[in-house]
């Protein structure tokens, strides 16, 4: 049985990053469409808002980490990989493999997402569910939206390395950890993410939008102005200082986990521990 080879990983990182952006991109298509409301414009936003978003992103997050966290740890984000990078748990070239297949797998998500609400698209015209900007007020203030993606990131890392670090920390036991992920996902989503969107993973802005510029909608929408670069760099500049943050700033003050007992002879104790290997 073929286990842990670079094309099962990649895989992983491609299906995990497809899933994110077919429930993710999925949920702002049915609000910004009201699929079943009738027109925005006749019902703005009377059932489906903000937090529908909020919600639908934090699911989307979790289902992909139960789908492919058991083979790669579900990264599913260049921040999350290039973190890994500079703490020296994954090779670079590795990491910069996932990568690619992580904005592959964004840019299948956001077909498979035009392809779904087709005849929304078809009917109402262009209407931009891919990608992310900046909300009304934001739209001129740089410093204030690389701000944001920086920050953002930066607490989903935090919150993930916390998360993951059930040995010395508080981390949920069992196989709960990908949905407080997921839950951590909604928590930024409410607090954080009103002046850019909160794209905090730069495929997941980038893949879709290049499928826009190519499929829908053109790259005059998509690439017009330069805010494109602010998901790109702010996430990649947050995502490592999150995870240095915890590994210097946090980690140092938990206690020292215990000796473990004897393990019985014969049993598998070959096992990495979640923390570590995120």
């Amino acid at each position: 049985m073929r286990r842990n080879t670079l094309g099962g990983q990649l895989w992983a990182e491609f299906v995990g990053t497809a899933l994110l952006i077919l429930l993710g991109d999925g949920v702002v298509a049915n609000v910004l469409f009201a699929t079943r409301l009738g027109a925005p414009e006749a019902a703005p936003f009377s059932a489906y808002n903000w937090n529908t978003i909020a919600f639908g992103w934090g699911f989307a997050v979790a289902v992909a980490v139960y789908v492919t966290g058991g083979i790669t740890g579900a990264h599913i984000n260049p921040a999350v990989t290039l973190a890994a990078i500079i703490r020296r748990t994954i090779a670079p070239v590795t990491g910069l493999l996932y990568m690619v297949a992580q904005v592959l797998g964004a840019f299948f998500g956001a077909f498979l997402v035009h392809m779904l609400y087709y005849g929304s698209f078809a009917a109402r015209g262009y209407t931009n569910v891919f990608y992310t900007g900046p909300a009304s007020g934001y739209e001129n203030l740089v410093l204030n939206q690389y701000f944001a993606e920086i920050l953002g990131t930066f607490v989903l890392l935090v919150g993930v390395y916390a998360i993951v670090d059930n040995v010395r920390n508080v981390g949920p036991g069992a196989n709960l950890w990908p949905l407080m992920v997921g839950f951590l996902v909604l928590a930024i989503g409410l607090s954080l993410g009103g002046p850019t969107g909160y794209a905090i993973n730069p495929a997941r802005d980038f893949g879709p939008r290049l499928y826009a510029a190519l499929f829908a909608g053109g790259a005059s929408d998509a690439f017009g102005t330069s805010y494109w670069l602010v998901p790109i760099i702010g996430p990649l500049i947050g995502g490592p200082l999150g995870a240095l943050f915890y590994d210097f700033l946090i980690k140092p003050f938990l206690p020292t986990p215990s000796e473990p007992e004897p393990a019985p002879r014969g049993a598998d104790v070959a096992h990495a521990s979640t923390a570590e290997a995120r």
